[in-house]
Parts: C-alpha cells; sequence; structure tokens
C-alpha cells in the first residue's frame, strides 16, 4: 500500500457562524475531517486527488449509516473528474452479485433509479437497502464503470457445505485457498463476536470460507481491470485481512489505497484509538455515528456450546 503522500494540518476558522451555532447542537470535533496514517489531518481536495491518482481504491463504510453512502456518492463523482475517465476503471460494489452480472450488461448510463431497478430484478424485500446504494450506483453507471463483487446466494450455499473444496482450480478464488493463520484466526474471532458467542469457533469454519470468497471474489472482479475502486462493509476492506490482502496475491505490485469511513464516537477524541479499531488504511474519514445498536443484548450472558 502506498503512503507516502504528505501530512497536511488545517484549521476552517468561521467567525461569523459562531453566534448563529450557538444554539445548535455541538459537532463532533473530529466529524467531517480526514485523518492519514500519520496522524496527521489532510484537507478534503487532497483525499479526491489521491483517489484519481491511485489505481485501486478501497472504500469501508458503515451500511447503515446514510451520511456514508452520500460520500461514497461523492468519492465516485470525484474519481471520474478526469479527462480520462476511462482509466479509472470500473467501481465495484460487495451489494452486487454474480446474479446481477446479466442485469448490469443490460443498463445503460441514460437509465432511470427506476429502470436500473427493474433491469436488476431488485427484490421487493430484504437484501440491500435499494435506497441507500441506487444513486451510487447510477454514479457509477453514468460512468459506464458499474460492476458486481460478491458471490451469489447459491455459491454461499455450495461454500457453506463443501468449503474449500469449492475454490480449487478456481482462479477467482485462488487467494481463498489455505490462506495465512494469522487472517484466519483474525477473522474466526469477528464471526464469533458476531454471532455473540453463542456458537463455538470449531463450527464457525463454513462462515469463515464464506469470509474468504466474498473477499477473494471482489478482489478478483477489480483485478480484471487496470483500475478500480470497491464499495465494501469496513471489514472487507481491511489491509491486513480483506479485499486488499486477496488483491496483492493477485497483483503483487498493485498500486493500493485504502479508506475507512469511520464514525465518530461522543467524548472520544483520540484519533489513534480509531486507528487501531479500523486497521491499517490511508486515509480515515470520520463522519457522523448513527444510533448504537446492541445485536446481542438478547443473548448475552449465554455462553457457546
Amino acid at each position: 500500500m502506498r503512503t507516502n503522500f504528505s501530512s497536511m494540518l488545517f484549521i476552517v476558522c468561521l467567525p461569523f457562524l459562531a453566534q448563529a451555532q450557538d444554539n445548535l447542537p455541538s459537532q463532533h470535533p473530529l466529524q467531517g475531517k480526514i485523518v492519514n496514517a500519520h496522524n496527521g489531518f489532510v484537507t478534503e481536495q487532497r483525499a479526491f486527488d489521491l483517489v484519481r491518482q491511485h489505481r485501486y481504491v478501497f472504500v469501508g463504510e458503515k451500511h447503515d449509516n446514510p451520511e456514508h453512502h452520500q460520500l461514497e456518492q461523492r468519492l465516485i463523482q470525484e474519481r471520474f473528474k478526469t479527462e480520462k475517465q476511462t482509466s479509472q476503471g470500473r467501481v465495484v460494489f460487495e451489494m452486487l452479485d454474480s446474479s446481477h452480472d446479466s442485469g448490469i450488461a443490460k443498463l445503460r448510463p441514460s437509465d432511470t433509479l427506476e429502470q436500473m431497478k427493474a433491469t436488476l430484478n431488485w427484490p421487493a424485500k430484504g437484501g440491500w437497502d435499494w435506497n441507500a446504494y441506487s444513486l451510487s450506483f447510477q454514479e457509477a453507471l453514468k460512468n459506464s464503470a458499474l460492476a458486481a463483487g460478491n458471490i451469489d446466494r447459491p455459491f454461499i450455499t455450495s461454500v457453506y457445505k463443501n468449503g474449500e473444496k469449492n475454490f480449487v482450480d478456481v482462479p477467482r478464488f485462488s487467494s481463498a485457498l489455505n490462506p495465512p493463520e494469522t487472517l484466519k484466526n483474525y477473522l474466526l474471532d469477528q464471526i464469533f463476536a458476531s454471532h455473540c458467542g453463542m456458537q463455538s469457533r470449531e463450527t464457525l469454519t463454513p462462515m469463515l470460507h464464506i469470509q474468504l470468497a466474498k473477499d477473494a471474489s471482489m478482489a478478483s472482479a477489480m483485478s480484471e481491470t487496470p483500475a478500480a475502486m470497491l464499495i465494501a462493509g469496513g471489514e472487507h476492506v481491511r489491509a491486513e485481512t480483506g479485499a486488499p490482502w486477496h488483491l496483492r496475491k493477485k497483483i503483487p505490485d498493485a498500486e493500493m489505497m485504502v479508506i475507512q469511513i469511520v464514525e465518530v464516537q461522543a467524548g472520544n477524541v483520540d484519533v489513534a484509538s480509531y486507528i487501531k479499531k479500523a486497521g491499517t488504511a490511508d486515509l480515515y474519514w470520520f463522519t457522523g455515528a448513527t444510533e448504537a445498536k446492541d445485536y446481542c443484548a438478547g443473548v448475552k450472558g449465554k455462553a457457546a456450546q
């Protein structure tokens, strides 16, 4: 990963707004700020310049945060704000899988959101939220860059049943075969936590294989063109364990950049703590936070069997 860009601290002073803002809820000091891997603040314009300069860009989001989706639209717009738009390749989405490939091939840059939804045969209920991602899909489509990255449901079922056998002699999943123990252990820890500790680690191996297949698939979709941007959940774009790791296995000298979009936490202005949690990245882009939810509240106190 290339991280040789300079740190640039910037301060914006708007004294004429101070009085008007007195009656508004205070904003977190980090909200809207962008930090590089060296804890240095960078300007928004510098961040957009870097997005255009790197061949492979990974953007990690929190799926239920509207502010993240709005930022992704802007990142796609800025990515293609160049005279040589074709050099920016495709925009790969975790939210689109191989079952959407035929629909994507039929889409036209001029299609409306409703036309896109119908052509992609988007489900009325369940799955990814169309309203959350459709504008980003459309922004990519305008540049003929829309691409699916994920695996479809039948393949997920097959991986769950047969594990690594699905990856043998399949170039798209070659990087998912025999990953290092450190990577597997990290992913198992995350899967164990996401299941609220209610299943033993040994029973979660099928979920591990699915996670590896998803990351390998997204990296493969990126590697099929000389340049690409990936929009995916934050865990999927972790440099050491996610799609960037898989892309590096496929293209060892890939010019990569990782952006983690990070929610601020009330009372926490320690940039280092955010960086530690998000993992290694080139940029950390701070946004407001959605309402905190404890998905394990109903099962706390129960031990894994």
